[in-house]
């Protein structure tokens, strides 16, 4: 069993969010390590830039949060998949036809869901409706 997570979902783990509870919560109850790629890494260390950005966090703040976030990979929280990033693409693009359509979804959304597929992972945590709609679709034990 191995579980991957949509990167807002990781975000609340850091930043205090609606949904930080619940992400806690949803991140306690995989076994370590949760999969995450580039891409997430991308999203989580623009995320905490954009709390700056918005008041949210000062830039001393933004820069202990990403130091939390690279504590917790290299204590094996998380691991860091190299993905084969044009397959991940590929695969992007007919999970857009299948469900962009009818669910809404983003194109990010869809690059970790697709990233999903690519590393062969079971689960998939997520709070976003669409997100989890096609997740869901494309097989994956979507949670919390």
């Amino acid at each position: 069993m191995s579980a991957t997570a949509d990167s807002s979902l990781i975000v609340a783990l850091y930043l205090a969010e609606a949904d930080s509870v619940r992400a806690d919560a949803a991140c306690a109850s995989m076994p370590p390590p949760i999969l995450l790629t580039d891409w997430h890494r991308v999203e989580i260390a623009n995320a905490f830039q954009r709390a700056v950005k918005n008041g949210r966090v000062t830039a001393a703040q933004a820069a202990q949060l990403w130091q939390d976030f690279t504590a917790d990979v290299a204590a094996g929280r998380f691991q860091i998949i190299a993905v084969d990033h044009a397959a991940v693409l590929t695969r992007t693009l007919t999970l857009t036809q299948k469900h962009t359509a009818t669910t809404g979804t983003r194109s990010l959304d869809l690059i970790h869901i697709a990233s999903a597929l690519e590393m062969n992972a079971s689960d998939f945590l997520s709070f976003d409706n669409r997100q989890r709609q096609a997740a869901n679709a494309e097989g994956l034990n979507v949670m919390p």
